[in-house]
């Protein structure tokens, strides 16, 4: 508590950026709040706290709202993610008029219905800076989706689709995130307009605090070293272990100090998890932080990591297996969480398919599926609510032009109406064990009666095309009987979709190696000291660090659910390192103990 409340009166100082460090489970976000419920400030100035996720920004105004200061999530103050303070504070006062344009920025360019097709979108692209500072031109695509692995045409014709429509939608005023930053460092690097930003920020923030800020990328450090050569007072929050962001090309253990220097302050007390995991956790780590102590209610708890083989048996054996351990140590179904690197690694019976489905009526079963399912994590919600909206949508008016905020204005609908009428077509749309067929009809139907009721005149005359329409709708997009109780646990998910939460059980999943693939084989060596990864190895580096985010989702139960083969040297590797730890099936369905 002592070293929480030294974070909570941790001075700033215009011009130098203030950096504290803190281990999972440290009590970080709480502490942030308390700062901002105590520390005081100048007169007329407020506070802005900012992360990457809106998950964040929403608990931090909660806990600010329960202490009874709803004063403190109002101006001059600002919570929420790092890219709207961006856009509001940074960009768009900032933009010159171009014709008769409205800028327009979107969270993602999947939020943009002419933004993606064929299982891709825009952000699937790299881009080459284009004559306006800004990365508009030269696609290439990072990863072409397994339906169009057979099509040879597939990456031509998706690049040439995607050069043209970022030119239509930058013309139109549309942008996301790289062309949101690049436009920022532009007009920071503008001496008259970095002047003006200068003036507005000092005079409203007497701080900016980034929380998470592991998760900045390359051109968010430039943001805020930039703002810091502003004199504007920062202060950042993070554990560079949890940096799995590669996509975004971060390196964010060098934020304002150089490679081998301490933080100006660490929380080391991990409130959530029990020294086991603690201790297993640090040998994941690719830092020189100290080991972190666990001081929660379960710190004493002796319950050994648990190995789960599945060599030569089904996904549902082995997330059964999980299960069954989780109810010994009576865990309720709501707290058993099971996480992967990557989606496809993750049991079919409660994904579905990995990505969004093409065609329109899979879309909808698809986004149906996820959002009455208990075990779909956070993101997968908000991606299946919006595939959701958007085909009650193609029903309503057809092809849609134009994102959700910006089509809903133009036919008169707001979006509490939108969201209402989502809550409502969900309780109404068909059982997923009817077969394809009249799951369509159904689903038709129950859109017709929403347009009904909000006044709109549907253009669609009769249901989707439906192939297979004898087939049982939830077996066209992957997911298992929604009768069938063999798994069960609470939620699913990735571990980029379930970063900053927790359960009291967690099972992480790593997916055995095969010949075309041998990444498994590289982060299990790596981790067990077979393998020493290169500079150059930056896959299988934050590969460890994902894995390492995992297990410090658990609280009390981390279990591993391992090939054979990674299993064995799991086993040995903890036995060498003196935490206590038990494998499934050993020898013929018996159990072996490994408590040290």
């Amino acid at each position: 508590m002592a070293a929480q409340r030294a974070l909570v009166e941790l001075d700033t100082v215009p011009g130098r950026i203030v950096r504290a460090e803190a281990c999972p489970g440290a009590g970080k976000t709480r502490t942030v709040v308390e700062r901002h419920l105590s520390r005081p400030l100048e007169p007329r100035q407020g506070r802005a706290i900012v992360s990457f996720t809106k998950v964040a920004g929403a608990q931090i105004r909660a806990r600010c709202a329960a202490a009874g200061r709803p004063d403190l999530v109002q101006f001059p103050h600002y919570i929420g993610t790092f890219d709207t303070f961006v856009w509001r504070h940074l960009v768009r006062p900032y933009l010159r008029a171009r014709g008769e344009r409205t800028w327009h920025r979107l969270e993602s360019w999947r939020d943009h219905p002419k933004a993606h097709r064929e299982g891709v979108s825009l952000d699937d692209f790299r881009f080459e800076y284009g004559p306006d500072h800004v990365r508009t031109v030269a696609p290439t695509l990072s990863r072409l989706p397994p339906a169009l692995s057979g099509d040879e045409n597939a990456e031509g014709r998706l690049t040439y689709w995607a050069a043209r429509t970022m030119s239509e939608l930058w013309e139109a005023g549309y942008l996301s995130g790289d062309q949101l930053r690049d436009m920022a460092l532009y007009l920071l690097q503008d001496a008259p307009r970095r002047e003006r930003i200068a003036r507005v920020l000092t005079k409203r923030f007497s701080e900016i605090v980034v929380d998470e800020a592991q998760d900045c990328s390359g051109d968010d450090l430039e943001i805020v070293g930039l703002l810091s050569h502003l004199r504007v007072p920062l202060l950042l929050v993070q554990d560079p272990d949890q940096s799995i962001y590669g996509f975004r090309d971060q390196n964010a253990r060098r934020i304002g100090r150089t490679a081998d220097s301490p933080p100006d302050h660490r929380l080391r007390h991990n409130w959530r998890s029990t020294q086991i995991i603690c201790d297993l956790a640090h040998t994941l780590r690719s830092s020189n932080a100290p080991h972190d102590i666990a001081a929660g209610p379960y710190h004493a708890e002796e319950i050994p990591v648990l190995l789960v083989p599945t060599t030569g048996r089904r996904q549902s054996d082995w997330v059964g297996d999980f299960s069954r351990e989780a109810k010994h140590l009576d865990i309720p179904r709501q707290e058993r969480l099971v996480v992967a690197h990557k989606g496809s690694a993750l049991p079919k019976e409660l994904t579905g398919t990995r990505d969004v489905p093409a065609a329109r009526l899979d879309r909808l079963i698809w986004a149906t599926a996820v959002l009455r399912s208990p075990s779909a994590s956070n993101r997968q919600q908000e991606k299946a609510g919006r595939a959701l909206r958007e085909a009650v949508l193609q029903y309503w008016y057809g092809e849609l032009e134009m994102p959700e905020a910006v089509g809903l204005k133009r036919h008169g609908l707001t979006t509490v109406e939108l969201r209402l009428m989502q809550q409502v077509l969900l309780r109404e749309l068909p059982a997923l064990t009817v077969t394809a067929g009249e799951w369509n009809r159904g689903a038709y139907e129950a859109i017709r009666r929403q347009a009904v009721r909000l006044g709109v005149e549907m253009k669609a005359t009769s249901p989707h095309r439906c192939r297979r329409s004898s087939t049982p709708a939830w077996k066209l997009v992957g997911f298992g009987n929604p009768l069938s109780a063999q798994a069960a646990v609470g939620r699913v998910g990735t571990v980029h979709g379930v970063k900053g939460e927790e359960a009291d059980a967690v099972l992480v999943v790593v997916p055995p190696a095969d010949k075309d693939d041998a990444r498994s084989n590289r982060l299990v060596d790596t981790w067990t000291g077979q393998h020493v990864p290169s500079d150059a190895d930056s896959d299988t580096a934050e590969a460890l660090r994902v894995l390492y985010v995992a297990a410090t989702r658990a609280r009390r139960l981390l279990a591993f659910a391992l090939s054979d083969h990674h299993l064995k040297l799991v086993k040995d590797f903890l036995i060498e390192e003196g935490i206590p730890c038990r494998s499934l099936h050993g020898d013929r369905g018996e159990q072996t103990m490994l408590v040290l």
